[in-house]
């Protein structure tokens, strides 16, 4: 490891024969790698890059006064204060969102979102701000006069404009073809399989801050009569290595070798460490799974973060919210239509109005799911043991056409009130169902991770064909995967457009009955 390295014995002594006979020569390295982007030229790059969006917003920002708020004969100190909050805001946000990292100033990506969130967080910091300074000094009359001019129009046209130019200048500055920071030239050391794994995953999705010029050769692991490997160069061995670092040819050193087997890689990390060269760890693959999972530190150990809870914190609060919301008013909008429904079921057939069924919910909780009853008392199967096909003989007349408007899963905004179920979700199961005659959970080994979200009226599997009778094992896979999509990529932005196919499909449903 870097910090326990031994002593480099190669400085001073004569080159190794597997030195003097690497593959590919120095001036055709240099050929496969680009000019190396030190610390220094990085952050002169991060500082310009803030320098023009602080100049942006401050000049939209004094523009827009002059234009807008400025009365004749009144001092410019007023907007100076502003502006001086602004940029001392912006400097705190803009770096902690990451606006200036490697990777945007490399990447010709706009980042909208994040632009947008970092600007207007800026702003909320800026007027909290100014709003301690007005009441540490209101007596003054240039504080007096700034908070005045928050009062008029100034502010949300300079909190629009300011926005708009922000996006407007990065939007040019990524389409200029000398944006991009040249990349770190990267060699990989390692295993066969693992190095061939990355280096299809960095085909696939190429990363603008490194660019790998070489594969090294590994104590015969990685060993070709072929001068390359997946498409890039074999320079020779760990010697041939250490030498190019040493005249400056390589930047960062990517160890792709097992994690089962520690004596090797810290043997071999080891030994790179003792050159002046960045060296990361790349990992099994297994651990290939996790590759995009955030990581934190804890008690010195870094830790990979394997699964997430969903929905937490203010996703949580903001769930809850759009389902009591909803609900309440889908049930005022319902109201009529319910209470017609529940007299003919009630008027057509012997029973109850409701049909309510003990189903699988959040956290494996078995909750009670309400329905209007759409089959004969007599028959009705509250485990689900038989499912329902078309042409059911178990279902009522006026059942059929509750279920084939999907008109008797609206008692269930009751349960979404009452905390049981949310209006968008995993739809949950009844306690017997099978697909394909297997049980869910073996069906689907990864069926049981649906239930940690509450299910829902509808989902991201329906509205996408995946409802129905589970008569195949592919159907339950396909909709667990579904189900799952959902729940990592959660948004309210996806449940509206859940919610607006839902109400299409209740129109037109070939997959209803």
């Amino acid at each position: 490891m870097p910090g326990v390295a031994e002593r480099d014995l190669s400085f001073g002594v004569a080159t190794s024969p597997e030195s003097s006979t690497s593959r590919l020569s120095t001036s055709e390295i240099t050929r496969h790698s680009s000019a190396r982007p030190s610390s220094h030229t990085a952050a002169m790059r991060a500082a310009a890059l803030f320098s023009t969006d602080l100049l942006v917003a401050l000049g939209i920002g004094g523009a827009s006064y002059l234009l807008l708020s400025r009365q004749p004969n009144e001092p410019g100190a007023p907007i100076l204060i502003i502006l001086g909050c602004c940029a001392v805001s912006m400097s705190l946000t803009f770096w902690e969102r990451g606006l200036y990292a490697s990777a945007v100033l490399c990447g010709r990506e706009l980042r909208f979102r994040k632009l947008t969130a970092a600007w207007l967080q800026s702003m909320g910091l800026a007027l909290l701000f100014i709003f301690v300074l007005i009441n540490i000094a209101d007596g003054a009359p240039v504080v007096r006069h700034a908070g005045q001019t928050l009062h008029g129009v100034w502010l949300p046209v300079f909190v629009m404009a300011g926005l708009t130019a922000l996006i407007a200048v990065r939007d040019i500055r990524r389409r200029t073809p000398w944006v991009g920071a040249p990349p770190r030239r990267a060699a990989i050391v390692g295993t066969t399989e693992i190095c061939a794994d990355f280096l299809s995953r960095l085909r696939h999705r190429p990363d603008p801050t490194i660019e790998v010029v070489g594969v090294i050769e590994h104590e015969g692991i990685i060993d070709s009569r072929d001068l390359e490997f997946h498409g890039h160069p074999i320079i020779g061995g760990i010697d041939t290595l250490l030498g190019l670092i040493r005249r400056d040819q390589i930047d960062l050193v990517l160890v792709a070798l097992p994690w089962c087997n520690p004596e090797q890689t810290r043997a071999t990390v080891t030994r790179i460490a003792t050159a002046p060269v960045d060296v990361f760890m790349v990992p099994g693959l297994d651990g290939f799974a996790f590759c995009d999972r955030p990581a934190m530190t804890c008690a010195g150990v870094p830790l990979l973060l394997a699964s997430r809870r969903p929905l937490d914190g203010w996703q949580a609060v903001v769930k809850r919210g759009e389902d009591l919301v909803l609900a309440s008013l889908l049930l005022l909008l319902t109201a009529p239509a319910m209470i017609a429904i529940s007299l003919a079921v009630k008027l057509t057939s012997r029973g109850p109005i409701f049909f309510r069924q003990p189903r699988m919910g959040f956290n494996n909780q078995v909750i009670e799911v309400l329905k209007f009853r759409t089959m004969y008392e007599h028959l009705s199967d509250k485990g689900a043991a038989q499912q329902t096909a078309r042409n059911d003989k178990r279902v009522t007349p006026v059942g059929a056409i509750l279920r084939r408007a999907s008109l008797d899963e609206l008692p269930q905004l009751l349960n979404v009130v009452r905390g049981d179920m949310s209006l968008v979700g995993p739809r949950p199961h009844a306690l017997e169902t099978t697909a394909g005659g297997l049980p869910l959970d073996v069906a689907a080994p990864e069926y049981a991770s649906r239930h940690r979200v509450k299910p829902g009226i509808t989902g991201w599997a329906q509205v996408n064909g995946h409802r129905g009778a589970l008569d195949s094992v592919e159907k339950i896979v396909n909709r667990v995967n579904h189900d799952l999509y959902y729940i990592e990529n959660w948004s309210l932005c996806l449940d509206l457009k859940i919610l607006l196919k839902t109400a299409v499909l209740m129109v037109i449903d070939e997959n209803a009955f």
